[in-house]
């Protein structure tokens, strides 16, 4: 029997374990330096689709989207569908798909020829494609119907030939990257302050009044949309929500859809509870006086009912057709 060299073998092992480590901490280090941002991952090789194309421009927005376009953007975050840019003069922001999450992993793709991988693989691509075209739909209500809602100004989800730009924008590491724009898709939207924040704010400052009329006008928006049939199926009304010149509008605009049932006061009454349920909890710890008045013009909009009901958490509104 062949003797082993334990002392090779742990030293083997330390190496590699030292190689691992290094190798982690590099790809972490990128990944903070980066934000995991790259032109690779908002490129799409998608064709053109009819049921992607968003409302005729006028003239008047056009021109304001050249302008918009016409500034650099630099790095401001990133959400679990986008990267996000904001413009030179503050009062815009830049979206672009984060493609690395709606498509299959790469590796896959190499074992594919293994039955039960090719499935998996196949079930994936299915599913990203269920998942982007959810996000793609959205964009586009969002901009063709609730565009004063959103802050949206622009929605581009196909590939053109009339923007004719080049677009510049500077990443996360401060490195300054030029697209040709008409080849992405992407979403230009007012750059809104959080709405906590907001509130903040106002009570710091003493505009009470101005706090609770910007609530009040927050439930009328919703209770409008709602009216003509459409809702946000993302019940994280802290999270999605901001505040732009004083105005509340929807941040996150991902999970819009355009239903009937949502027309029905007694399904919609329920949503605007469950909606506000977790901002509630949050305005009931921080300013109480505030969300008394809140709840007050919650269940004159609800009705009595706002006493009794109790949240209800959806994932999706079809299903409850």
């Amino acid at each position: 029997m062949k003797n082993i060299d334990y002392r090779k073998l742990t030293i083997s092992a330390v190496w590699l374990f030292f190689a691992c480590a290094i190798l982690y901490g590099m790809s972490r280090l990128y990944y903070q330096s980066t934000g995991g941002f790259s032109i690779q991952n908002i490129q799409s090789d998608y064709t053109y689709d009819p049921s992607w194309e968003t409302r005729p421009l006028k003239d008047s927005e056009k021109q304001l989207i050249d302008s918009i376009l016409s500034q650099k953007f630099t790095y401001l975050g990133k959400g679990c569908q986008s990267y996000v840019f904001s413009s030179d003069d503050g009062d815009y922001v830049i979206k672009f798909f984060k493609y690395q999450r709606m498509r299959p992993p790469r590796w896959v793709e190499y074992f594919t020829f293994i039955p039960p991988v090719k499935n998996y693989y196949l079930k994936k691509v299915e599913k990203k494609r269920i998942k982007r075209e959810g996000v793609y739909d959205s964009w586009r209500i969002a901009f063709d119907y609730l565009s004063d809602e959103t802050g949206i100004t622009y929605v581009h989800l196909n590939s053109t030939d009339d923007l004719q730009r080049l677009f510049s924008m500077v990443d996360k590491a401060g490195y300054e990257h030029q697209i040709w724009i008409d080849d992405y898709e992407f979403m230009i939207q007012k750059r809104a302050k959080m709405l906590c924040d907001e509130i903040d704010e106002l009570m710091v400052e003493g505009y009470i009044d101005q706090a609770q009329e910007m609530l009040a006008s927050l439930v009328d928006t919703i209770l409008d949309e709602y009216h003509r049939g459409f809702a946000d199926n993302d019940h994280a009304l802290m999270q999605n929500t901001g505040v732009f010149k004083g105005k509340p509008i929807h941040i996150d605009v991902g999970q819009f859809v355009s239903e009937e049932i949502v027309k029905d006061p007694s399904f919609h009454m329920q949503e605007l509870y469950t909606k506000t349920y977790k901002f509630r909890l949050w305005l009931r710890e921080m300013y109480p006086e505030l969300c008394d008045n809140f709840e007050e013009y919650l269940e004159e909009v609800i009705g009595e009912d706002f006493q009794t009901m109790q949240p209800l958490w959806r994932d999706h509104i079809e299903i409850f057709q």
